[in-house]
């Protein structure tokens, strides 16, 4: 360090993915707008960032004599932060201590009673704030209540609050951490790096759910497009694999069209970034389809998700979020069926406002409108700083969370020293904690076994053939699951309902299957998972029950024509023990059919003897590991459960 310079670090840690970590993107802004000024640069040297996830104890330690410790906290990193916080404290008592980020509280009161080991809280935008922080402390009697945006410890860690602080117009005053150099060190680290990159901060909306970095409900603010490019320069030529897009809405602006097409053209002139995922915009038009093209085409993406949320009035009313029309929805997924583009659909259970019956209709209603491969249905997490958070609006809604540790689906399962949590709404004044489980066993036996495509043919087929309802395949199938506990079935089932009762209880909402990897997997993965390892047991209930199924409503269905579509069914579900060519004789037209059907195109099952010969992308010979991360990890958004490559000719029948 020169001589008489303030040490500052700069904290920002996520998990890391096998070799893969993100870079510190928002401390890097931090450092880059402080860099601009010439006391901060004359007084103070910034450390090393801490962007790796180890032990918070052993990282405090090893500073360097630091004065100030700037900690960038999120919804991800929340208790590991704190931690880090508490042991920077106890080895460095002298040093300042701040934490900022979108996971400090909004509603600051009494937040130094419990973490005295915390000096000052940046909200909201920290650029500014961090700046005027290190200034001040230059003073010989510094007082950091005169800094706009920070909440103050005081003496008996009272709280000051926060003055309010506009946000920053011009971004561009920011400089760029990629293009200044902020990171080219720890390019030789030996990791692959992923980026994140923002094109405006800001939201146009005001979803109650939602705390998008406190951005809600806010105008939108762009930074230059010269910046933007240069940006995406520096990614293609520092070998960036996946570049994480931050924005709430990309595609909300009419230039983010042009910016994926210099996205798409650097991929193509340098070969990175390999991988591009965003927040598409909430209502989704003909500009993110446009985008989304370019980069399937590009194989930068694994779709677009098409997202809702809810599908009930009521519930949309209730946090402030409106939807495209269902109309226009259907036509959105069969265009990009039609382009080869995968999409998804998002729907959050336990929302206020929503009850079983009107959760269940929705289901029916995506389903309906063709969304059967994407849809993602996920637990309504409670972000401090939404309006869903706040006290008035729990109270309003009847709200209550269980405190549970956070679902990092596909992290390993070997312990973290410190665990993260989230709060999960459990129960409403519309939905009783009863009702919550009934939705998400539902949700699980959707997702499961419609969207990952165990019995989607099947449901497919008796709804068009006899208008019966997804809901009522789906309720059913539960209810045959549940009165059958001693069957293949009846154990995926009673599995689901043990793991839901330990999760309104503080339990985990991840599985671990040892012979799949030492990975966490959502419950309708692993569910997937064992069904794909025992085809036979599966599909010989499941025999059972479409026969019932028939018989009980009286459906005149030809013995063949059910046999040879529970053949169909089976077969097009990829397992790790199928061979490099499946040959399947059948008298009906069934892959013509489904496709016209999965298409949203008028398609007539006739029958029509058909030679089908399944060819696998990829043989496991029984390798569950590698069939577990290439066909449901990596290969769930993009259909991979099912055989992609299927040629079909008229078989000679006597």
């Amino acid at each position: 360090m020169p001589a008489g310079k303030n040490n500052v670090c700069l904290v920002q840690v996520n998990y890391q993915y096998g070799n893969n970590v993100f870079l510190p993107h928002s401390v890097g802004l931090v450092q880059a707008y402080c860099k601009t000024i010439p006391e901060i640069e004359h007084n103070f040297e910034f450390l090393d960032f801490v962007y790796l996830r180890d032990d918070p104890d052993t990282v405090a330690r090893d500073l360097d004599s630091p004065k100030i410790v700037g900690i960038s906290c999120y919804l991800w990193n929340w208790e590991w932060s704190k931690a880090l916080a508490k042991s920077v404290k106890t080895h460095h008592p002298e040093c300042l201590v701040v934490l900022g980020g979108p996971q400090v509280p909004a509603r600051p009161e009494n937040f130094f009673y419990d973490h005295p080991y915390a000096d000052l809280l940046v909200h909201y935008e920290g650029e500014v704030p961090f700046s005027e922080i290190l200034l001040e402390f230059l003073k010989e009697q510094p007082d950091y209540r005169s800094v706009q945006g920070v909440s103050v410890r005081l003496e008996g860690n009272h709280c000051s609050l926060p003055t309010f602080r506009d946000t920053m117009r011009d971004l561009d005053a920011i400089p760029s951490p990629y293009l200044t150099g902020s990171f080219d060190y720890l390019l030789d680290e030996p990791y692959g790096f992923h980026a994140t990159q923002e094109t405006h901060r800001g939201c146009p909306y005001s979803c109650t759910f939602c705390d998008w970095g406190s951005a809600v409900f806010t105008k939108v603010r762009p930074y230059s497009d010269q910046r933007l490019e240069a940006e995406l320069e520096w990614f293609g030529e520092n070998k960036i694999e996946l570049l994480y897009n931050c924005d709430a809405n990309y595609g909300l602006l009419p230039r983010d069209l042009k910016l994926t097409k210099n996205l798409v053209a650097t991929k193509e002139r340098l070969g990175y970034p390999k991988q591009f995922r965003a927040a598409y915009a909430k209502n989704s038009n003909m500009k993110v389809f446009e985008i989304g093209k370019l980069l399937n085409d590009a194989d930068m993406s694994k779709g677009v998700t098409l997202s809702f949320q809810s599908m009930d009035q009521n519930t949309l009313e209730v946090i402030k979020r409106s939807n495209i029309k269902i109309e226009n929805f259907e036509e959105l997924v069969q265009l990009y069926h039609q382009n080869d583009i995968p999409t998804y659909t998002e729907i959050i259970m336990g929302l206020p406002g929503e009850t079983y019956e009107s959760f269940v209709a929705g289901i029916e209603k995506l389903l309906d409108a063709g969304q059967h491969d994407g849809l993602n249905i996920y637990v309504c997490i409670v972000l401090l700083n939404s309006e869903m958070g706040d006290p008035a609006y729990i109270e309003k809604h009847g709200i209550k969370t269980v405190r549970t540790p956070a679902l990092l689906q596909h992290s390993s399962s070997s312990q973290d020293p410190i665990t993260e949590c989230y709060d999960i709404v459990i129960e409403t004044n519309c939905m009783s904690q009863s009702d919550f489980k009934r939705v998400f066993l539902f949700s699980w036996a959707v997702q499961a076994f419609h969207s990952l495509g165990l019995t989607q043919y099947l449901a497919l087929f008796l709804h068009y053939q006899y208008g019966y309802s997804y809901k009522e395949f789906y309720q059913r199938l539960l209810k045959y699951a549940e009165d059958r506990p001693d069957t293949f079935l009846g154990r995926q089932f009673t599995r689901t309902v043990e793991g839901v009762e330990k999760a309104v209880k503080g339990g985990h909402w991840g599985v671990v299957e040892p012979r799949f990897g030492d990975i966490i997997w959502p419950i309708e993965e692993a569910t997937f998972l064992n069904v794909a390892c025992d085809k036979d047991s599966f599909y010989s209930a499941i025999s059972k029950f479409m026969g019932g199924l028939v018989a009980d409503n009286g459906w005149s269905t030809d013995e063949t024509l059910l046999s040879q579509l529970l053949d169909y069914q089976k077969e097009m579900v990829r397992d790790p023990y199928a061979p490099e060519r499946i040959n399947l004789e059948v008298d009906y037209n069934f892959h013509e059919y489904f496709l016209s059907v999965l298409f949203g195109t008028e398609g007539r099952l006739e029958k029509r003897p058909s030679s089908l010969v399944l060819t696998p992308d990829s043989c496991y010979e029984g390798d569950l590991e590698l069939f577990a991360k290439e066909v449901v990890w990596y290969g769930r958004k993009g259909g991979k459960f099912r055989h992609g490559t299927v040629t079909n000719s008229l078989a000679s029948r006597a």
